[in-house]
């Protein structure tokens, strides 16, 4: 039973830290080049829209896969997946801080000027604040999910 518990929460975790990480880097790797290209409006307007959707949606997916590896670390606590899920768990927990210290602010700003259909006159500096992190948020997503499978080929 707890090897089957063990998978359901490996798979749940490493299918949820996997969304919020490929919506991280597309943005690190795409949106951050094709926000620089765009003009002010174009990105309050698609911008805040994004923001706007995705900070309703995503919560519970980052929640769930913070939970199922914090789940896999208290149940597992003396083998290495709890330690390799720890590391996980440190590094979700280091992302959820970089996001509601620098981003989710933005996002609000940036959601509210969309939904009122205006472009707030410092919208490219928003958007270069919340470009300065996104590297560093899916750097440690890839870090949770690196330390996911390390543990779960260790245990």
């Amino acid at each position: 039973m707890n090897l089957l518990m063990n998978q359901i929460l490996f798979v749940l975790a490493m299918l949820s830290i996997g969304v919020v990480y490929g919506t991280d880097m597309f943005h690190a790797l795409v949106v951050k080049k094709a926000a620089t290209l765009s003009s002010d409006q174009a990105i309050a307007d698609l911008m805040g829209h994004t923001h706007l959707v995705a900070d309703k949606r995503m919560p519970i997916i980052g929640a769930s896969g913070l939970i199922s590896s914090l789940l896999l670390t208290v149940l597992n606590f003396n083998a290495s997946l709890g330690i390799y899920s720890g590391i996980a768990v440190l590094a979700l927990l280091a992302h959820l801080a970089i996001y509601s210290r620098v981003a989710k602010p933005i996002n609000a700003q940036l959601s509210a000027a969309a939904i009122a259909k205006q472009t707030p006159a410092h919208t490219r500096v928003l958007q270069q604040c919340w470009d300065s992190v996104i590297v560093y948020r899916a750097m440690l997503l890839g870090l949770a999910m690196m330390a996911m499978i390390i543990g779960a080929i260790c245990s």
